[in-house]
C-alpha cells in the first residue's frame, strides 16, 4: 500500500518519539510496573519532545530556504538503541533514531559556497537552538510549585535538553556542530561554549 510522504513522515516521528522515550525509561522497568509507566510518560513528554522539536526545527528553517526537507526514521538505529538500552539496563543510550533529509530544490551558479555554509550552518543550529530553548523552560518549570510528577518531568527535561543541545554542538561530522563551525566559528562557540558550561555545572555540580 503507497503511503503519502506527510504520513510516513508523521508515522516515522511518532515511532521514534517512543522507541527514544522508552529507552530513556529501561532503567526502572524493574522497580515496578506503576513507577515505570510514571516514568515513560514524563520520558514522552521530557525526552520525546526534545527530539521531536529537535528534528522540525531543522525541517522548519530548511524549508524555510526552499529545501525539500523531511524526518524519515532510521530502523536499525532505533533497534539499536532499543537493544543497547535494554543490554545495560539502561545506562547507555543510542541515540540515533533518524534524521532529517534535506534536498535543495534549485540550484544555481550565482551561490556562493559561502551562502551555501551558511545556509548549512543556519539549519544544523536550529536543532540544539531548540533543545537550548526548551532546556531553558523546563529549568524554569523547576522553580514552580508543580504537582510531584511534573518537577521530575521539569528536571529530566532540563538535564536532557542542555545534554542534547551541547552533544550536538560538538564540531565533528556527522554533529550539527560541524556544519555550524565550518559556516562560523564565532557563532558556533558563542552557542556551544555555554552550552557546554552550563551543561558541566548540571551534571558534575557536588
Amino acid at each position: 500500500m503507497h503511503v503519502r510522504p506527510a504520513a510516513r513522515e508523521i508515522v516515522d516521528l511518532a515511532i521514534s518519539w517512543v522507541v527514544i522515550s522508552l529507552c530513556f525509561s529501561i532503567r526502572v522497568i524493574y522497580v515496578g510496573m506503576s513507577y515505570f509507566l510514571a516514568f515513560f510518560a514524563s520520558s514522552l513528554i521530557a525526552v520525546g519532545l526534545g527530539f521531536l522539536l529537535h528534528e522540525l526545527m531543522h525541517r522548519t528553517i530548511a524549508r524555510s530556504f526552499a529545501c525539500h526537507a523531511e524526518y524519515r526514521m532510521w530502523p536499525l538505529g532505533l533497534l539499536l538503541a532499543l537493544a543497547l538500552a535494554l543490554a545495560s539496563g539502561g545506562s547507555l543510550i543510542f541515540a540515533a533514531p533518524g534524521a532529517v533529509y534535506i534536498v535543495p530544490l534549485a540550484y544555481s551558479p550565482y551561490i556562493s559556497v559561502e551562502q551555501l555554509r551558511r545556509v548549512n550552518g543556519l539549519i544544523a543550529l536550529a536543532g540544539p537552538m531548540a533543545n537550548l530553548v526548551l532546556a531553558l523552560v523546563f529549568y524554569l518549570l523547576r522553580g514552580l510549585s508543580l504537582h510531584p510528577f511534573l518537577q521530575f518531568t521539569a528536571m529530566i527535561g532540563f538535564q536532557v535538553n542542555i545534554w542534547l543541545a551541547a552533544f550536538n554542538l560538538l564540531p565533528i561530522p556527522p554533529l550539527d556542530g560541524f556544519s555550524v563551525v565550518k559556516w562560523s566559528p564565532i557563532a558556533w562557540g558563542l552557542v556551544a561554549i555555554p552550552a557546554w558550561v552550563v551543561t558541566v555545572i548540571a551534571f558534575f555540580k557536588p
